[in-house]
């Protein structure tokens, strides 16, 4: 005969408290970041490429739909709910990313740009368990393909970027409605 004994340990499958889930805004930003890395690679290929090529008119399009997924990615975020509150940093960082992707010239890029810096707890989470720590990471990433936007020639232009900005108001925009 057969002793039955118990070989699973008690509460071994039961859910964790301290695992992460995703919120609708982390899961759009997880392809927000996705979208950025597309976008930095094939304007990246444009900064390369000479206009005599045969290709070049294909990859002007990849970019032009790598930035429109990037912009559409943004918006799926910023017209999301906060769930939790670590939503707010990520939501933050896409009306970022969005502006300083729909900046008009090298001077307002570099204003905001500086946001990360001058406002940095506003672009960081300071959560701490499993989900800050992945928000944290995600966010990360997303400021670092940032950084990688701000290198590509479109938008570095060294006099511009220590030039102080005609106007403010956009990101004091970007600011009042990160606070609130």
């Amino acid at each position: 005969m057969a002793t039955i004994i118990a070989t699973t340990p008690l509460g071994v499958t039961e859910a964790s408290r301290d695992l992460f889930s995703h919120s609708t805004i982390s899961r759009r930003f997880t392809q927000l970041n996705i979208a950025l890395s597309k976008y930095i690679e094939f304007e990246r290929d444009l900064e390369a490429a000479d206009c005599f090529d045969l290709a070049f008119q294909a990859w002007t399009a990849d970019a032009e739909m790598a930035r429109k997924d990037v912009l559409h990615a943004t918006d799926a975020i910023t017209a999301s709910p906060l769930e939790r509150l670590e939503d707010r940093p990520l939501k933050c960082s896409a009306q970022l990313t969005r502006a300083l992707i729909v900046s008009d010239n090298e001077v307002e890029f570099a204003a905001l740009h500086r946001l990360l810096d001058s406002f940095a707890p506003l672009f960081a989470c300071c959560a701490s368990g499993a989900v800050g720590a992945r928000v944290q990471q995600m966010l990360e990433t997303c400021h670092s393909h940032l950084d990688a936007i701000a290198d590509l020639g479109e938008f570095n232009d060294p006099v511009a970027a220590s030039a102080e900005p005609r106007s403010v108001a956009e990101p004091d925009m970007l600011i009042a409605t990160c606070v609130i």
